[in-house]
């Protein structure tokens, strides 16, 4: 078939096949009507979701700056001076600090929710209830961040600062459980070897000499470069 008459057929058959469908829309213009409509109401429901998610987002990455930067404030004495105020950015006490902190992230973690937003929000809630000594309120924060992180870096931080906040609860035995677990991901986003020294500790607190030992030795033997072996190798001393 030559080229031309290729080109003739293809014409054809576009024509033939618009006219079919411009038949079907006169046919049917009630419906196409309310297609078209549903349509358009579909890519403006699209896009204006997708700009409320940017803005979202952008909002909410603008209030965790603010949260974080109240965490990281300078600590200054109350002015004594008669009319004086506290200068931006400072607060009088570390309490005065911490509970701020821990307002701006709980604020944002209900807001946000399950969002990266919201996960960073609750870790950064169970360090604030660490510093206020509120440890039962932070294993909470920490279990709620662990759950909801996925499998972004938040996931096995959450999980140290359980173990963290056990241990300061003086829950010796769920504290070494948890660090246990821990201390066998060897490909995990934490440093091994510095769980095994909280591991250790908490062993040596529960009144567990040898499982102390035990782990101490693990960061000698398994970590011999590692900022914690010369202290590890103390403790090893002293436990005897």
């Amino acid at each position: 078939m030559k080229a031309q008459e290729r080109h003739r057929l293809k014409e054809n058959a576009f024509a033939t096949n618009t006219g079919l469908v411009i038949q079907n829309v006169a046919e049917h213009r009630d419906r196409w009507v309310a297609g078209g409509i549903a349509l358009v109401v579909l890519l403006i429901a699209a896009g204006g979701y997708a700009f409320w998610s940017k803005q979202r987002r952008e909002a909410g990455g603008a209030q965790l700056g603010s949260a974080l930067a109240i965490e990281q404030s300078i600590i200054a004495p109350a002015p004594t001076v008669p009319g004086a105020t506290q200068a931006p950015g400072t607060f009088p006490t570390e309490l005065a600090r911490n509970e701020a902190a821990l307002k701006a992230f709980q604020d944002i973690s209900k807001e946000f929710g399950s969002s990266t937003v919201g996960v960073t929000a609750r870790y950064h809630m169970g360090i604030a209830f660490m510093s206020l000594g509120r440890y039962a309120d932070a294993q909470q924060a920490f279990e709620q961040t662990a759950a909801d992180a996925g499998s972004t870096v938040y996931g096995p931080m959450a999980k140290m600062g359980r173990g963290e906040a056990l241990l300061a609860a003086r829950k010796y035995d769920d504290a070494i459980k948890a660090f246990t677990e821990l201390s066998g991901d060897r490909d995990g986003a934490l440093p091994v070897d510095g769980v095994l020294m909280q591991l250790a500790r908490s062993c040596a607190k529960a009144g567990k000499p040898q499982e102390a030992r035990a782990a101490f030795k693990r960061v000698v033997d398994e970590f011999p470069d590692s900022p914690y072996a010369q202290e590890a190798q103390k403790q090893i001393a002293l436990l005897g």
